[in-house]
């Protein structure tokens, strides 16, 4: 396959369902997941019917314990914790990401996450009459072109689900998810998969040229000259974390915060965040693009 391996974003009914599934077809496994097993958990959700609940345990621990146990040859890596920005870093470490989560807010931050550092990605939700499989690479539709021309329309995730996935869906997911994995899903193709009768549906995506992630707001590096201007001034992300202490050492006048840093010279500013986030206040586009180039190597 050409995604060797592949951070499991959610563990719950679809995610657990898909880790049980794909044991061994993977050379290395990430699981994301912030909540702990619960007896409400047994019903949709079989992986974890041997869990031993008298004792809290994450969703997480309990999967790593688990499929490790099995020696599979899958190194199995662990992140007991809810996906947010800061973990945009995690997915370089991975080929493939699969948003097994549950809302939409999760969604387009793993999303812009997937845009960001150029990972292929898939996006699964389940309810109780189909399941949507949304398949994203680095050329085609995001999932937030997906989800801006379809609110209202668009399952935030495996809601409704009063009963664990059947093994007829759970087949279908594995199985696109391991074509994609191999290069024979186009990114911007829509699965939709009737429960009621297995029948299924395939669209394609096209990109919306006003999408905000894929868009109007990706991320280059500083040598591709790319500063998007705002209302606010010039924006540019460096996408890696700055070192601020330093920084403030080369920079004289700047003042440190916790998480920015704040530089003024000739009724001009520039706030840099930790995370390389920079705004240019009364800088034309140049200045600023010389400015960034002494900041960064």
């Amino acid at each position: 396959m050409e995604y060797k391996s592949i951070l499991v974003i959610g563990a719950g009914a679809v995610g657990s369902a898909f880790l049980e599934s794909s044991i061994g077809l993977f050379k290395k496994v990430g699981i994301f997941d912030g909540d702990i097993v619960t007896k409400s958990n047994m019903i949709t959700q079989p992986f974890y019917n041997e869990c031993d609940i008298s004792s809290p345990i994450s969703k997480t621990a309990f999967a790593i314990s688990k499929l490790n146990s099995l020696e599979s040859g899958t190194e199995y890596k662990g992140y007991e914790r809810y996906f947010t920005e800061k973990d945009f870093e995690t997915m370089k470490e991975y080929d493939l990401i699969a948003d097994f989560t549950d809302n939409i807010k999760s969604r387009l931050i793993i999303n812009e996450g997937c845009v960001k550092e150029g990972k292929a990605a898939v996006f699964a939700s389940l309810n109780e009459k189909e399941g949507f499989l949304y398949f994203y690479n680095k050329d085609s539709a995001c999932f937030n072109c997906l989800f801006r021309n379809s609110v209202g329309k668009v399952k935030e995730g495996c809601e409704s689900v009063v009963s664990a996935p059947e093994k007829e869906f759970v087949s279908f997911l594995k199985e696109n998810i391991l074509r994609f994995a191999s290069n024979k899903v186009e990114g911007g193709k829509i699965l939709l998969f009737n429960l009621a009768n297995n029948r299924l549906l395939s669209s394609m995506l096209k990109k919306d040229m006003e999408c905000e992630v894929c868009v109007k707001h990706v991320t280059k590096k500083v040598e591709d000259g790319f500063l998007q201007v705002c209302s606010s001034g010039i924006k540019f992300s460096y996408g890696k974390s700055i070192d601020l202490k330093k920084l403030s050492s080369i920079l004289p006048g700047s003042k440190l915060y916790s998480e920015f840093l704040i530089f003024n010279q000739n009724n001009k500013s520039v706030l840099i965040s930790l995370d390389g986030d920079f705004l240019f206040t009364g800088y034309k586009k140049e200045e600023a693009r010389k400015l960034i180039t002494s900041f960064i190597p």
